[in-house]
């Protein structure tokens, strides 16, 4: 089975309609920004009219005016500092508040729409990868949304209050000071585009190595380094991602090093420049002591905060490259969709029928190979059909069209008379169980692996359903029980305890159709009839499509269509076929001749 790529969705548009999209979710926010924005306003006024009393104790202290006039000055000076701090409080609680909002909002839409991406977004990319954008990437949102976003505020304000206390002072010495900031606005926008490229070649490097350690850290893939001796050639992988973060990680923190070192260096200076001019102003009567103080210190607090603007600049650029990652999930398209007016299926009885099916799993390329082409048949509810063909042939495909986890390119599934895909998602799972080959178990425990087929069900519905299928014996084995961790993947089981368990799942969910893979691997006999056995349990009464290995199962099938080249060739009854001499015969001799010669074997003694 082939699996064409799934690109991410690349967002269109610029910066401003990536800003635009991030603005959307801050607003269910929007009474506290407005809260968030009043308190920032109040706390930046008290801080600066502080700046402002300096400069009058100041004024008092170079007049010689009396001792008490300075006392009433430092209450007020107090209050207004006291007063700030305590916003500051406030502010904080609101900021988190507004944050941890959008970041909870843009972690669940982000989960939500990957569980509705179809199989082919899954086939084609690394667990690593996807793990990353849910972890890292949204993580780098949060330090950019619980810090960035309040700093850009306060400085905003400050800029604005301090001007507009600068211009009351002196005029002159406040439209020199604006003068000169504009310069830092070009070189900041450089090197915050610079820093966004950095930020997404870090991302997707980091989203690499996570799916390079996912992939060989895990179970699995540890015993399969092991096994081929491979630590050497996974250390060298491993390495060479190593160095290109490094090398992108001092690349971003060097990044505008010389302009920030300008930044800091022009304001060691511009408060001498403040008190050279004001100084002169001063000397020429121009201006009172406390004025040219009270300006040098709001001078400072304007050029902190426009260094500050200019950093958050920057970081908030860089930010972009992030939710650009995000959004590239966000905005992939939606392959299997639930239409409004879609149909809950009540009661089903289990009758499949496929109407001239076909499907291609690279449906967008020029000449796409076809998966199954023109594929008609029907199941009578509680009939057993078993698919027989080599390998690609279609069988599996037609087992995932039936669960809806790729829509047809042409032709139809019905199940019951209705199209799949005019029925609601969770009405046609419920009414679908699977017992499949590989049998994909939590990290938990055993009774919890057992009720995810439904996981309402009660303890002794979940202990009914393991006896059912055979893991009484088990049970008893198990230190704790059914309270048993099964291990990553359940590695703790071995592989006949999986699929018993895969089949405790279908009998506890009870659905009306069953999807069975049968196991190819090679069982011992006894373990192979405890399985048949449960097989048989649950199967009975339920429509039960099969992709057959077993001679048991094909002969006591009520129909089998054997799939070659993407297209049904026989079909019929065992015995029908074999006397067909076709592809049906062909396998029967190559897979099943020594499985028969075996029951014939055991009949004679």
């Amino acid at each position: 089975m082939m699996s064409r790529r799934m690109a991410p969705a690349k967002p269109t548009g610029g910066k401003l309609l990536l800003g635009r999209r991030v603005v959307r979710f801050f607003r269910p926010y929007a009474a506290w920004m407005a809260v968030l924005v009043v308190l920032l306003s109040v706390s930046v006024v008290l801080d600066l009219r502080a700046v402002l009393i300096l400069g009058s104790m100041v004024d008092r202290m170079s007049s010689g005016a009396a001792v008490r006039s300075l006392d009433g000055l430092i209450l007020v000076y107090v209050g207004m500092v006291l007063g700030s701090a305590l916003l500051g409080v406030a502010e904080s609680w609101v900021n988190q508040l507004i944050a941890q909002g959008v970041m909870h909002r843009l972690r669940q839409d982000l989960h939500d729409h990957l569980q509705r991406l179809s199989l082919r977004f899954y086939s084609s990319t690394r667990t690593g990868e996807i793990l990353s954008r849910i972890s890292t990437d949204v993580n780098g949102v949060q330090d950019a949304l619980s810090g960035t976003f309040t700093d850009f505020l306060t400085n905003a304000l400050t800029l604005t209050v301090a001007f507009v206390f600068m211009f009351q002072l002196d005029w002159r010495l406040a439209l020199a000071t604006l003068v000169v900031l504009p310069f830092w606005v070009y070189p900041t926008m450089r090197v915050g585009l610079r820093l966004r490229e950095l930020r997404r070649e870090w991302h997707e490097e980091s989203g690499r190595m996570s799916a390079h350690l996912e992939e060989t850290l895990s179970v699995s893939g540890s015993m399969l380094v092991k096994t081929f001796g491979r630590q050497e050639h996974e250390a060298g992988r491993f390495g060479t991602s190593n160095d290109t973060l490094r090398e992108l990680s001092i690349k971003r923190l060097m990044t505008g090093r010389w302009f920030n070192m300008a930044t800091t260096l022009f304001g060691a200076l511009l408060p001498g420049l403040v008190y050279w001019f004001g100084g002169r102003a001063v000397l020429g009567g121009d201006l009172s002591v406390g004025t040219v103080v009270s300006f040098a210190l709001l001078s400072q607090r304007v050029f902190g905060p426009f260094a500050g603007i200019a950093r958050i600049n920057t970081t908030l650029l860089s930010s972009l490259a992030v939710f650009e990652r995000i959004f590239e999930y966000l905005d992939m398209p939606v392959e299997v969709q639930e239409r409004p007016d879609a149909v809950r299926l009540t009661q089903p009885r289990g009758a499949v029928q496929f109407d001239h099916v076909s499907f291609s799993y690279q449906s967008h390329a020029t000449r796409p190979t076809p998966a199954i082409e023109d594929v008609s048949f029907e199941v009578p509810a509680g009939q057993m059909v078993a698919l027989v063909g080599p390998s690609g042939a279609g069988k599996t495909t037609v087992t995932y069209l039936m669960q809806r986890y790729y829509d047809p390119q042409s032709g139809t599934v019905r199940l019951d008379g209705h199209d799949v895909r005019e029925l609601t998602l969770d009405s046609l799972s419920a009414a679908i169980g699977t017992v499949m080959q590989e049998t994909h178990l939590f990290h938990s425990s055993l009774a919890d692996n057992i009720r995810y087929g439904r996981l309402d069900g009660t303890d002794d519905e979940v202990h009914a359903a393991a006896v059912a299928a055979g893991l009484g014996g088990l049970v008893e084995r198990l230190p704790d029980g059914f309270d048993t961790t099964v291990g990553e993947r359940g590695y703790r089981l071995s592989g006949g305890e999986k699929q018993r368990v895969a089949i405790a799942r279908a009998i506890l969910k009870d659905p009306p159709i069953l999807i069975l893979d049968e196991a190819t691997s090679s069982l011992d006999s006894r373990l192979e009839r405890e399985i048949r056995e449960a097989t048989a349990v649950l199967a009975r009464g339920r429509t039960t499509i099969v992709i057959a290995h077993r001679l048991s199962t094909v002969m006591a099938a009520d129909q089998i269509l054997v799939f070659d080249h993407a297209r049904i060739v026989e079909r019929g009854r065992h015995a029908e076929l074999l006397a067909q001499e076709g592809l049906y015969a062909a396998l029967y001799r190559e897979q099943f001749s020594d499985e028969a010669r075996g029951m014939t074997g055991a009949a004679v003694r």
